[in-house]
This record gives structure tokens, sequence and C-alpha cells, in this order.
């Protein structure tokens, strides 16, 4: 069982500003491709645009072995190896876009003020 006291906040950190960084870099790139006249002209409306960002999110995880998933869970004392699931988790967070990031900051931000103030 996982203690509190286990969690290294550095490298969950380290994960949450990876995460961060190759969303912003995933959406801008994935902006450019669907602000495309091309694009939209023969793909656009066509509920194209979720696929294509985790196929684009996992050959890119694949390919430079980023594993955002593996990186969040191992502060917490979770081992474990990079494979075909954990880069499959890791492009659905990153299909989720920056904000996703920014809704586990806040669920961890409840979560703090819900341990510290127990009653309210």
């Amino acid at each position: 069982m996982m203690e509190l006291g286990s969690l290294n906040v550095e490298a969950f950190g380290a994960a949450l500003v990876l995460w961060l960084v190759a969303a912003i870099v995933i959406e801008e790139a994935a902006g450019a491709l669907f602000g495309w006249k091309l694009y939209k002209e023969r793909l656009g409306g066509k509920g194209l645009k979720i696929p294509i960002i985790f196929i684009v999110s996992y050959l890119i995880c694949y390919y430079f072995s980023i594993d955002i998933f593996l990186a969040l869970i191992a502060p917490v004392g979770i081992e474990g190896t990079s494979n075909w699931i954990s880069i499959g988790v890791s492009a659905l967070l990153l299909t989720g876009g920056s904000g996703s990031v920014f809704k586990v900051l806040n669920r961890i931000r409840e979560g703090q003020k819900q341990l510290a103030n127990p009653a309210a």
C-alpha cells in the first residue's frame, strides 16, 4: 500500500510538465492540420479529429519513448515497464489536450482542500 509520504513530488511534477508540453505541441500541430483548407473541404465535419489526434499521439509516444502514464504512476511507487497499453493510455491522455492536465491539477487541489478540511 502506498503512503502519502512516499510520493516523489519532484518526479510527479516533471511528469505533469512532460504531459502539458507534449499536449500543447500536439494541439498546435493539430490546429495547423485542422485549419488546412484541404482538410476542411475533404474531411471536416466527419468526426475524425479525435481519432487523428489519438493516432498521432500514439505514434509520437511510441517513436520518442514517451510514457506519460508510467511517468505519472512511478512517483507514487507503482513500478512497471513501458508497453503498448501504457503507451496507449499516454496517447489517450494527450488526446484530451492541455485542458485535461489542468482538470487533473484542479482535482488534486480539490483533494488537498478536502484532506485539509474534512468537515467542509
